[in-house]
Order: structure tokens, then C-alpha cells, then sequence
């Protein structure tokens, strides 16, 4: 059953008003993991829906920088999907996290 939560506040980047239903679970690809690490929020999490200011990459780094799991990475994330309560998902690729080979 889905939670019916209205969220009557606006987004503080970018003053969209409608969110996304709340996030299941987060799951991240990194260098230096050997298998994707699951991360569960403990408390109920709402991205903005406009897409437009980059609040699931933010939530990601954010959660990725504190979860005790990923702190011992060699780099950055590079990939992560976000499983949201209604059964949609997120994918995001970070940019930053890309190895690139220098001859």
C-alpha cells in the first residue's frame, strides 16, 4: 500500500512544487566495490520531480559519503539507480566518476 503524503513545500532549488513518491532504496556502482552496495534510508525521502536541479545526484553523493559500506572506496560513485516506493526508478550516471586513461 503507498503512502499518501501530501508535500506542500517547495523545492529549495528550484522552487518546483511536485515531488516524487518516497525512496525504497538506493543502489550504487563504485570503483574499488566489488558488487553494488543496497542502501536503505532511514527516514522518508522525497526527490524534487522536475529533474531540473539535480536532487538524486545529490541525494546520492550525499548518502554515499556517510554509508559505512562505501567510505573505504578507491574513487568516487559512478552509478546509481533510485527505487522509488510506487515501483519507478531513477538512474544516474556521475560524470565525475569516470576514470579516464592518460597515455
Amino acid at each position: 500500500m503507498l503512502r499518501e503524503i501530501p508535500v506542500r513545500r517547495d523545492c529549495p532549488q528550484c522552487g518546483h512544487v511536485d515531488f516524487s513518491a518516497a525512496v525504497s532504496v538506493i543502489v550504487v556502482w563504485a570503483h574499488g566495490l566489488t558488487t553494488a552496495i543496497p542502501m536503505i534510508p532511514e527516514d522518508e525521502l522525497r526527490i524534487c520531480a522536475s529533474g531540473r536541479c539535480r536532487a538524486a545526484y545529490r541525494l546520492v553523493s550525499r548518502a554515499f559519503d556517510v554509508h559505512p559500506k562505501t567510505q573505504a572506496t578507491v574513487g568516487p560513485w559512478t552509478r546509481a539507480v533510485i527505487v522509488l516506493e510506487d515501483g519507478n526508478g531513477v538512474e544516474i550516471h556521475n560524470s565525475s566518476g569516470q576514470i579516464l586513461a592518460c597515455a
